[in-house]
């Protein structure tokens, strides 16, 4: 029974340690491309990456319908859950240092000419079972919905998609975000742990957890630099994410405070080459996190992009030395999808703590109008 109110536990508070996860929403291609997506960030995913990137669009684009779906890739360590014991103890040695994710994210949005506005739903949950001797799961989870409006305008030159040229582009947005979380560690056999499981539904286990809420506005700046022959495009961008987002916790018993929006200072840059017929490529590559002080391994992100055919293209990437992504788009014109596999660094250094995930996303009755 107890193992069976664990699992639950799992079910319905689907919560992990990677404290270092803290992005609002993350591109199906960018992630299968290493993440280095700074610079290429002209999908529905604009905002989350690099608002001056809104200067390369005309027109008007919709996109009404596109969830997406992630989770931990349990087919890297197929073994590991079967033949499990009867007692917790078998559980929690099975389930020891071995990090769970689960994530849902939907944007819905459109982009008029140079201005673009997004909602965000962000359900982000992770656990990690540590420490052998005294088991403990530790719980990060957000829950983000809101909006995002940005603005974008040439300081010099001329480019829109698919009629080329150059430009130097600068981009502002603002963003409201109202948060759900849940950020601590609990003794897996303790009172605290137990007293919520005993709860009747799942928000009463979330909130024995500690869920608190708050809310807030931010603002993003970033730079587009794009040069267009036609047949080759070079780009490169700088975006300074979350330069000012302040959230503001609603009072709770314990006068936690709900976990922030950290600022993320990215360079990417990005070279794209089209052969006719449908055929082409793009590579990038991203520093991320300049605002901080880590390992340079761990800021580098590779990205590849293979276009087969108009419809089908082989994505992949590398970031962090040793985490990989690889997957495949496939695109009708009105759906479009994206499915693979990626690692990323979840640990406080390089090398800490990996975990491989799976995604998938879908998008339905996507179009853009050009007059």
């Amino acid at each position: 029974m107890k193992k069976l109110l664990i699992l639950l536990l799992f079910i319905f508070s689907q919560q992990t340690l990677a404290a270092a996860e803290r992005s609002l929403g993350k591109s199906a291609r960018g992630l299968l491309m290493g993440d280095a997506y700074t610079s290429i960030a002209d999908d529905e995913y604009t905002l989350f990456y690099n608002p001056a990137i809104l200067a390369r669009h005309k027109g008007f684009s919709f996109y009404p319908l596109n969830p997406a779906f992630s989770g931990t890739n349990i087919l890297s360590e197929p073994d590991r859950f079967t033949d499990l014991g009867s007692e917790p103890t078998d559980f929690a040695t099975a389930a020891f240092d071995f990090p769970v994710h689960i994530g849902i994210n939907y944007a819905p949005g459109f982009k008029m000419g140079k201005f673009g506005l997004t909602a965000l739903v962000n359900y982000n949950s992770n656990f990690n079972l540590q420490n052998q001797v005294t088991p403990m799961l530790d719980v990060d989870h957000h829950f983000d919905r809101g909006f995002i409006a940005g603005y974008a305008h040439p300081l010099f030159g001329s480019y829109t998609t698919g009629s080329g040229g150059e430009h130097l582009a600068l981009g502002l947005s603002v963003k409201y975000i109202q948060r759900e979380a849940i950020y601590g560690s609990y003794n897996l056999t303790g009172y605290s742990l137990l007293d919520a499981l005993s709860k009747s539904d799942a928000d009463a286990i979330l909130e024995s957890l500690g869920k608190i809420n708050g809310s807030g506005w931010g603002a993003d700046i970033g730079l587009d630099y794009i040069n267009s022959s036609g047949a080759q495009t070079f780009s490169a961008g700088l975006a300074i994410l979350d330069l000012y987002t302040i959230l503001h916790t609603e009072s709770n018993t314990d006068d936690l405070e709900v976990q922030t929006q950290p600022i993320q200072v990215n360079l990417g840059t990005a070279w794209q080459v089209s052969a006719g017929a449908g055929f082409g490529f793009t590579v990038s590559a991203d520093i991320k996190h300049l605002e901080q002080q880590m390992e340079l391994a761990r800021r580098v992100h590779l990205g590849l992009e293979l276009e087969l055919t108009p419809a089908l293209s082989l994505l992949g990437g590398i970031n962090a030395v040793d985490n990989y992504s690889y997957g495949l788009k496939f695109n009708t014109g009105l759906i479009k999808i994206y499915a693979g596999f990626y690692g990323t660094e979840i640990g406080e250094k390089l090398h800490q703590q990996d975990s491989d995930r799976f995604i998938v996303y879908l998008s339905l009755f996507h179009f853009t109008f050009n007059p």
